[in-house]
């Protein structure tokens, strides 16, 4: 069981690094096919995007709710869960902890102002995800189809609050919200830019995903993703790990729909996810779910955005949009590395079952990933 994990998971990081590899030189191709100088877009990229304190620091603050929203998901995708709801579920935290400030009022310590709003962001974002989760275990609803469309109520329900009960009575034209108190206001980082210290929080939670990456609960959530029927007779039943995976999700990207809300544009306004949600995505499967490489890929994303600046100025040809295409083929370049996982985990089960017959033993199995389970710390 330990070799052949090993060898899938071997295989899968090395298609998923070709279609990344693959992307990029599309996007190089674009660059060139304008007129533009590959060697100068490369050095004007690095430039817009770490060449001073000020630009490293808008990185990382982008790359902050990514990470986050990204480390959720990673969890999902260990256990075979496509979850495609951070941006529905982001939203409905943003509106939690919007209802949440404004019920308390200003009248609080800043500590209680942001335990309250990160627990109202962290519980809209669970109830949400909890949604589509209960339909999959219970009648089978393809959880990606279900949590796609909870984008667009999650949406609506946005729309329709800063049309009426959220809505800034002194703003005529623009819909949102009143500005948060100052006590639910996340404090800025003294450095040039816009890092708060919800990136600290971040990091101790990348940390921690890195601490559970080796526990006996993450190798269960991955024989899970592989052999769902060996799990169950290890103890780990089908709605135990989706409705815990999708609640994992669900709470960080609330969390990160809070910490946009309040460290970032200080009142609910309809892009306060920013389609962050869509990106963790794809910066989880970049990042092959281990919270150490979606750290790195979340930086290497956020930086397509905050070089793309410093493209168009090193050429003097190719548009900053270039950086939105690089994200979009980075997107795409996702999406094909997890399908192409998934059908060959299919593919191989498939296999699995007629070469051995639908009546194998699962016993001898299940007591070696046992042994492997009790062997781990």
């Amino acid at each position: 069981m330990t070799r052949l994990r090993s060898f899938l998971n071997r295989r899968s990081t090395a298609i998923g690094a070709a279609y990344v590899v693959l992307g990029f030189v599309i996007v190089l191709i674009l660059i060139a096919g304008t007129g533009g100088d590959v060697g100068l877009a490369l050095s004007g990229w690095f430039e817009g995007a770490f060449g001073n304190g000020f630009n490293l620091v808008q990185t990382l603050a982008y790359a902050t709710p990514l990470t986050l929203v990204a480390v959720g998901v990673g969890v999902a995708l260990r256990a075979n869960v496509v979850t495609v709801g951070a941006e529905g579920q982001m939203v409905v935290g943003a509106i939690f902890s919007t209802v949440a400030a404004f019920a308390v009022g200003p009248h609080v310590p800043l500590l209680v102002g942001l335990v309250i709003g990160a627990l109202a962001g962290a519980l809209g974002g669970a109830l949400w995800s909890l949604l589509p989760a209960l339909a999959r275990v219970r009648w089978g609803v393809n959880e990606i189809l279900f949590t796609l469309l909870a984008n667009y109520i999650a949406s609506y329900l946005l729309t329709f609050l800063l049309r009426t009960a959220l809505r800034d009575p002194g703003k005529v034209v623009a819909s949102q919200s009143k500005l948060l108190p100052d006590s639910f206001d996340i404090p800025l980082l003294p450095v040039q830019g816009q890092l708060h210290w919800g990136t600290a929080l971040v990091l101790v939670l990348v940390v921690a995903a890195v601490i559970w990456n080796r526990s006996r609960g993450a190798f269960l959530i991955e024989v899970y993703g592989q052999r769902p029927i060996l799990a169950a007779r290890l103890g780990l039943t089908p709605t135990r790990a989706v409705v815990s995976t999708m609640l994992v999700s669900g709470v960080t990207a609330g969390l990160a729909g809070w910490m946009q809300l309040a460290g970032v544009a200080g009142r609910l306004g309809p892009g306060v996810s920013a389609g962050i949600g869509f990106a963790g995505l794809a910066v989880a499967v970049l990042g092959r779910g281990n919270p150490i490489g979606i750290l790195i890929a979340a930086i290497l994303y956020s930086s397509l955005t905050t070089g793309a600046n410093g493209v168009q100025v090193a050429t003097g040809t190719t548009p900053a949009s270039i950086g939105t295409v690089t994200q979009g083929v980075l997107l795409l370049a996702a999406g094909l590395a997890l399908a192409s996982g998934r059908f060959r985990q299919t593919l191989l089960s498939r296999r699995s079952r007629a070469a051995s017959g639908d009546d194998e033993d699962p016993r001898p199995a299940a007591a070696a990933v046992t042994r492997e389970v009790e062997a781990t710390p």
